[in-house]
């Protein structure tokens, strides 16, 4: 392998990037399974991608509760964000449910699901459903059931899809991004979606910093080949795992629930935040670079995000928010116990 020179601010990020703490085997498990061609490519297209063509719209409305009107809120974003048409489209969306904590805001609101449900019905939908393959320790459906989405289905006739069990198949991984496999199993729901969702709620997460519309993605490999909690995922580097997946199911856009966050031990014993935000954009690493930013953290800071931008799959920082301004409503998250999010 050739030998890459390394500025200090290169390898301190790599430090970031494996979660190990140490440059040395974040580069090890991020570079050299996809060798050194691929890692200058990377950061060949990544400078591309930053230089060229014009930023990423990400649409942001204020939204103060789960009370007020939702759906006229989101009809606004989509269209702000120049999101694409649906019409007679097969669209799978992907909440947030991992599991329920009493006191602790954990899933995305099945009032904003139901919201996303019924604008792509206003926008001729042609068949949608609901999706998510929780990785911690129960099955989806006691989750679906317990944080009420599942009457908010029901009502507008829309099916659940475990997409832990939804005959998975393999799909070829892109630019070696997963290490020791060339491909990935993925749900049916997934590969046939012409479009993916991806709602997650606007949280932070111990090991990746923040969770939001790419980290939701761990939701979609099905526990009923990998196991749980997906352990694949986390020994392969999460922020590699993250953008890797990431250039498996696209097309996708994101629609962030940040009417309550989650600040602190998240992403599941955090404590609530009442940010009273929306966001939204068909780039979503833009868009949750946006949602770092509303939380009070650098989206550099956040190893996937600065390594998704790095290899030029998304915007970091040309970005364009429509709508409101990170300016104004931007809240000052507490971050994770030991993350060097805010230093």
């Amino acid at each position: 392998m050739p030998q890459l020179r390394l500025t200090r601010r290169q390898f301190l990020r790599l430090a970031v990037l494996g979660g190990l703490g140490v440059a040395a085997a974040a580069f090890e498990r991020v570079t050299r399974p996809v060798g050194a061609d691929n890692y200058l490519r990377w950061t060949a297209r990544g400078l591309g991608q930053q230089l060229a063509g014009r930023p990423a719209p990400v649409a942001l409305g204020q939204c103060p509760s789960y009370g007020d009107d939702v759906h006229g809120c989101l009809r606004e974003l989509w269209r702000l964000a120049d999101l694409p048409d649906v019409a007679g489209k097969r669209v799978l969306v992907k909440p947030n449910l991992i599991d329920i904590v009493e006191g602790s805001p954990t899933t995305t609101s099945p009032i904003l699901v139901g919201a996303v449900l019924d604008l792509l019905a206003e926008l001729g939908v042609g068949e949608v459903a609901v999706g998510e393959g929780p990785g911690f320790r129960r099955e989806a459906w006691p989750v679906v059931e317990g944080c009420g989405l599942a009457a908010v289905l029901a009502a507008r006739k829309v099916p659940f899809v475990d997409l832990n069990y939804d005959d998975p198949q393999p799909v070829p991984v892109r630019d070696g991004w997963f290490r020791r496999t060339n491909a990935v199993w993925l749900p049916r729901h997934v590969r046939e979606a012409d479009l993916v969702i991806s709602v997650p709620k606007l949280k932070t997460h111990h090991w990746a910093g923040v969770t939001l519309s790419l980290k939701n993605l761990f939701g979609i490999v099905p526990g009923a080949r990998y196991g749980w909690p997906k352990n694949m995922l986390h020994v392969n580097s999460i922020p590699a795992s993250i953008v890797g997946l990431y250039q498996l199911v696209r097309p996708m856009v994101a629609i962030v629930d940040g009417i309550v966050g989650m600040e602190g031990d998240g992403p599941l014993f955090g404590t609530g935040v009442p940010h009273g935000v929306l966001a939204a954009g068909a780039d979503p690493v833009a868009v949750d670079s946006t949602c770092a930013r509303l939380m009070g953290f650098d989206p550099q800071k956040v190893g996937y995000l600065w390594l998704a931008g790095w290899a030029g799959v998304g915007q970091v920082e040309r970005v364009e928010t429509r709508g409101g301004s990170v300016e104004q409503l931007r809240r000052h998250y507490q971050a994770p116990p030991g993350s060097a999010l805010r230093e």
